[in-house]
């Protein structure tokens, strides 16, 4: 329908509550898959965020490498490995809120120290965000990570 008639896409994207991203994205995993001898079920349970993440890079000689990776990895991770990054294996999600003065504080300082625009975010937020925190308290490149899990152990009771 895109190729065929763009204005009755959009219009056909907007009745259907989709965003224009959205419906793009379903453009392009639809191009990418139809051709592909894959099982259309298979293909709704990987979802289509991860699909369109491996839409990209796949081809038939990688397909069923790509789709098991898409279906044992989560989309994040996914993501970190289609711009061959290794994968963090046990990282940790933080999340934070900020005015919009504090972001935008938070935002110039990842810039400064790393940090690539990126879309309407960044990449290498991580890595910035330790180089920031390492000029402002120098030795924690010597941190070790606890032994365990402390945060999701139970206090110890004192009797």
């Amino acid at each position: 329908m895109l190729d065929r008639d763009p204005d009755l896409f959009q219009q056909a994207a907007k009745k259907g509550n989709l965003r224009r991203r959205k419906a793009y994205y379903l453009v392009e995993v639809s191009r990418t898959f139809d051709p592909l001898p894959v099982p259309r079920s298979r293909l709704r349970k990987i979802g289509w965020t991860k699909l369109q993440l491996i839409a990209k890079h796949v081809t038939p000689a990688n397909l069923d490498e790509l789709r098991e990776l898409a279906e044992s990895t989560s989309s994040k991770e996914l993501e970190r490995q289609m711009r061959g990054e290794k994968p963090l294996g046990n990282a940790h999600c933080v999340l934070m809120y900020f005015s919009p003065k504090q972001y935008a504080e938070f935002e110039e300082a990842l810039l400064k120290n790393g940090a690539k625009p990126s879309g309407r975010g960044m990449v290498d937020k991580e890595k910035a965000l330790i180089n920031a925190l390492r000029k402002a308290e120098p030795g924690l490149e010597n941190v070790q990570p606890a032994k365990g899990n402390p945060a999701h152990e139970p206090p110890e009771v004192s009797k």
